[in-house]
């Protein structure tokens, strides 16, 4: 008789060590959740780095837990570029995927590395710095981060073709693939109870400089007053943040009548408030994606959005749209006006560039970085 061996289970190592808040947890959480979906009835070893384990609990994934990697960037690099060789030796995997930007020094049969760090396409200004220093510095620091290694990786994966255009300039490499991120939809019916008879515009976003509040502020100053007076304007993770651009905000603009500041909201609360708004505003400077244009998608909620790269492509084919100078508040003020006036008309959005050679979702980059 002849023995049948068992055949050898390919081993993945997922690392996001770095990713302990926010948007980036969010893409770590959801990256594991589906992977686990993805490896029942595969012959699949899932290894997974992460800061704190207690936050994940699924099935088919074994969790490495490496709770310093958050204390300092000493402990990062540390990490990524001597501990990390050692560790890979130990586990020899056959792929080797980092999900945070940079590309560590590993032996392994491939390595892929997710880039979606906005601020090394961002020029800080002397506000910025100010306001949060760190962003000057990730500004300066991520270009050479990014650049580490990065011919190393079979594939660099981006949220964007303009990313993908940025980045086959800047590092000179041709292994560049857009993978945009997975969006699913969430709908509620439930509606935020706003004030009646007013018409209300939304910005959700966690208080950064570049994120550029402050030019919404400062058109409602410019609005005029039959307007102002028709009109709130409603801005989450500002009340009682710690971050000095959101005490800023509230200090400067505290009175403004038409403006509300609210501190965290829990994700119903978030829905409920995309269900009842009129309108999103989205002025932010620089992202990779900018998922509240995806979330006021699903909502088919009117949309006046930065006239940059990342708000077209994200916004995607759409009608409801308009787009303004994200740095001209008199600009915007008028946008606003027409819009309160109901005599706006919509510029409307459409994607030209070709998408057949994108990965669409988690499940198709597992397929294409598994695939022999």
């Amino acid at each position: 008789m002849y023995k049948i061996e068992k055949l050898k289970k390919k081993k993945i190592v997922i690392s996001g060590i770095n990713m302990v808040e926010g948007g980036i947890f969010t893409i770590l959480h959801n990256v594991l959740q589906e992977l686990s979906e993805f490896n029942k009835n595969k012959n699949i070893q899932v290894i997974a780095l992460v800061h704190d384990a207690t936050k994940f609990n699924f099935p088919n994934i074994q969790l490495i837990e490496i709770p310093n990697s958050k204390k300092s960037w000493l402990y990062r690099l540390y990490y990524e570029y001597f501990y990390f060789k050692k560790l890979s030796k130990k586990i020899q995997p056959d792929v080797w995927f980092s999900l945070h930007d940079t590309t560590p020094r590993v032996v392994a049969k491939k390595q892929f590395v997710y880039c979606h760090h906005p601020t090394t396409f961002f020029k800080p200004t002397w506000k910025d710095w100010k306001f949060n220093y760190k962003i000057g510095i990730f500004s300066l620091l991520y270009d050479n981060l990014f650049q580490l290694n990065i011919a190393k990786n079979h594939t660099v994966f981006v949220q964007q073709h303009w990313i993908k255009e940025v980045f086959q300039k800047r590092f000179k490499i041709s292994n560049v693939k857009v993978a945009i991120p997975q969006y699913v939809e969430e709908i509620t019916t439930e509606k935020y109870n706003f004030e009646p008879h007013k018409i209300h515009f939304f910005y959700p976003s966690f208080p950064r400089s570049f994120k550029n509040h402050e030019i919404i502020l400062e058109a409602i100053k410019v609005l005029p007053k039959n307007i102002a007076e028709k009109t709130q304007f409603h801005f989450t993770t500002i009340k009682d943040s710690k971050e000095k651009y959101a005490q800023f905000l509230v200090k400067e603009y505290r009175f403004l009548e038409n403006v509300r500041f609210y501190g965290k909201v829990k994700r119903n609360q978030l829905l409920s408030m995309y269900n009842a708004m009129d309108c999103l505003i989205f002025p932010s400077k620089v992202e990779t994606w900018g998922l509240p244009i995806s979330e006021a998608k699903a909502y088919k909620k009117p949309m006046i959005l930065a006239d940059l790269p990342y708000a077209k492509e994200a916004c995607g084919n759409y009608e409801k749209v308009s787009f303004f100078d994200e740095n001209n508040a008199v600009a915007l003020a008028k946008v606003i006006t027409e819009f309160v006036e109901e005599n706006h008309n919509f510029q409307g959005n459409t994607i030209t560039f070709d998408t057949s050679n994108d990965l669409h979702n988690w499940k198709e980059l597992f397929h294409y970085i598994l695939n022999d």
